[in-house]
């Protein structure tokens, strides 16, 4: 960051506001603080990530592209005439940030390592959207649990995807990935010795669909398309509270022939949820695919559910033997959140997959993780080179012949 670029005052002389933080000035004042300062800094990072509070905003014009950006409980913008300046403003800051187009649609967002619950990029878009007088949540943990507003993930520190992608080639396969799969009653593949009529196919299951960002974002109808191309099919895991404003591009998928599964309301884990929570939850989202299954005229059954995060607990485990869903889970996955190469996706998991797999990539959208649909279209194609054809989850079930072990 430029030292003569404008930036917020205040706070306490850490430099964390200015962006100062490692300067020779910056560790100086560090290292003559006490442990106890350093806790209260520590405190007080926390309430200012989880407040509600925001500056007051300025008089933005309509046409312009703005630059918002989060510095504690403080909201910050900038307007600019071309969607590059506002861009090269964007790479320069640090804090969780967006960028939003004349027509007020979010085209870019950062989540910052120091906000890793997303409560930045939650609070600049519920901004946006209240000045857009829409009836949401104000508090940002309160939207991103109504699906009013995301949760973006935090960005990793430089080196870290890097570093994942030379140690995921090393130890990643079938029986190291499926030994993460959430409860040993997941579904993470099938193996062809024991179902020989699965030979020739894996399932495709696409994380987080639809989108997050808002339908003018999504890339529903271009994966649509790219897997009509490669007559592939998939298993898409929705989360129920983003469904509005995607209807249209949903009921195609269906006709299309591809599959629905109930991957909760919004992206977060449920594993410590009581059990009515969660049941809650699971059951809004199992209506909502229902009723677009009836608008496609297909069958009404959802069968399959992916716990979000990987992570379920024993009460979660009940509610879907109660509902006749099975958990569903995978043995190829590219750990497509953290690493950011489209190409090392789709060749890793081009070359993972077996007979008989389930695969796992997450759904790109504009403005987050577009990676994912790079990664998608080198998997197809290595796909089709290695004579493997992408199905649902479904569909491999039928051709193995499975029946759920509580049914």
């Amino acid at each position: 960051m430029s030292t003569d670029e404008p930036q917020p005052t205040g706070w306490d002389g850490f430099g964390l506001i200015s962006g100062d933080l490692f300067s020779r000035s910056t560790l100086e004042r560090l290292q003559t603080k006490s442990r106890e300062g350093l806790l209260g800094l520590t405190q007080s990072l926390t309430g200012f990530l989880e407040g509600i509070d925001g500056a007051a905003e300025p008089d933005l014009r309509h046409d312009s592209w703005k630059l918002g950006y989060c510095c504690g409980r403080r909201l910050y913008w900038e307007e600019f005439d071309d969607e590059a300046a506002a861009e090269r403003r964007y790479n320069q800051l640090w804090w969780s940030r967006i960028i939003l187009d004349p027509q007020g649609r979010v085209v870019k967002c950062f989540t910052a390592a120091l906000d890793p619950r997303g409560v930045g990029v939650a609070r600049l878009i519920i901004a946006a959207r209240l000045r857009d007088g829409r009836d949401i949540a104000s508090c940002p943990l309160q939207a991103m649990n109504q699906g009013d507003a995301p949760f973006i993930p935090p960005e990793w520190l430089p080196g870290i995807p890097q570093a994942l992608q030379v140690l995921w080639n090393k130890v990643a396969s079938r029986e190291s990935i499926s030994w993460f799969g959430a409860g040993a009653d997941s579904l993470c593949y099938f193996d062809v010795n024991l179902h020989p009529n699965v030979k020739g196919y894996v399932a495709l299951t696409i994380d987080d669909v639809p989108c997050r960002l808002g339908p003018t974002n999504s890339f529903l109808p271009l994966v649509q398309t790219l897997l009509k191309q490669h007559d592939a099919h998939a298993t898409l895991m929705l989360m129920g509270n983003f469904i509005p404003g995607n209807e249209d591009a949903l009921i195609s998928m269906l006709s299309d022939g591809h599959e629905f599964g109930n991957h909760g309301l919004v992206d977060r884990s449920y594993a410590k949820d009581s059990r009515a929570e969660f049941v809650l939850a699971l059951d809004e989202c199992s209506d909502r695919i229902k009723c677009l299954q009836r608008q496609a005229g297909v069958a009404e059954e959802v069968r399959w559910f992916r716990a979000p995060h990987g992570r379920i607990s024993s009460e979660m485990t009940a509610a879907l033997v109660e509902r006749g869903l099975q958990n569903v889970m995978c043995d190829t996955f590219a750990c497509c959140p953290v690493i950011q190469d489209g190409e090392f996706i789709g060749t890793f998991l081009g070359r993972q997959a077996e007979h008989g797999s389930i695969i796992l990539i997450h759904m790109p959208e504009k403005g987050f993780r577009e990676w994912c649909f790079h990664g998608l279209q080198s998997l197809l194609m290595q796909l089709a080179q290695r004579g493997l054809k992408a199905t649902t989850v479904g569909h491999l079930a039928q051709l193995a012949d499975y029946r759920l072990a509580h049914l």
